[in-house]
């Protein structure tokens, strides 16, 4: 393992660690019998006065993702109302460095040179998900930017026509993209940055959806990844 990844991991596991000690209130004592590392080590580590060894790095990712797993984290924290659902903690710092992480591993060895999404909602985890694959983010706009070519593309959302822009220089032949939404409830706008990177002459590798309805049907034809289902 080469040292930037060495060190990776180690910063992957201490945010990990601190992230779901914030996220749902876990306790040192919790993640101590856990981990199997004393209190007072966990809290050095969160307060960033020493790193775990990467061989101990590997061992706390395995054992903390297992016991909280992002995908329950996602719905223990999404309050879901008759007419509304509450994703306020996908704002939260704490919440895109686990959500970076889930990224790093389930699109493992894909890579990818732009980041898609559609304004507004999804962008702070689109920057996330950007940060994570060192890749430019590209935000779909309702409106066109002047002075430049757009690709745009119109779909129907919520029953009225909507259209999508993004300025042509952003996405190129052969990028290869992925997309982020926050919340899916029909896949039309996800399908909508789809047809948009298809008519740059990008390929899509895949997409990550936090949150999507029950009955949710993406109809694309690459890797779909839906962390909570309502």
């Amino acid at each position: 393992m080469k040292r930037v990844e060495g060190l990776r991991v180690q910063l992957d596991a201490v945010a990990y660690l601190k992230s779901v000690k914030k996220l749902l209130g876990v306790t040192y004592r919790e993640l101590s019998a856990l981990l199997d590392i004393p209190e007072s080590v966990l809290s050095r580590y969160a307060t960033g006065d020493m790193l775990p060894s990467v061989a101990t790095a590997e061992e706390m990712l395995a054992r903390l993702e297992k016991a909280y797993p992002v995908p329950e984290v996602v719905r223990a924290k999404v309050k879901v109302y008759e007419s509304y659902v509450d994703m306020s903690f996908a704002y939260l710092p704490e919440f895109w460095q686990l959500y970076e992480v889930y990224l790093a591993r389930r699109f493992a060895g894909v890579e990818v040179d732009k980041v898609l999404t559609a304004a507004v909602d999804g962008i702070p985890l689109a920057v996330a998900a950007a940060s994570r694959f060192e890749a430019p983010l590209v935000v779909a706009k309702t409106y066109k930017e002047p002075g430049v070519e757009n690709y745009e593309y119109t779909y129907l959302r919520e029953g009225r026509p909507a259209t999508l822009y993004v300025p042509s220089p952003l996405l190129r032949r052969r990028d290869r993209v992925l997309i982020i939404d926050d919340i899916a409830r029909t896949g039309r706008t996800l399908r909508a940055l789809a047809e948009l990177a298809a008519r740059a002459g990008a390929v899509v590798v895949g997409a990550s959806v936090l949150v999507a309805k029950s009955g949710f049907s993406a109809g694309v034809d690459f890797p779909v990844d839906v962390l909570y289902t309502y």
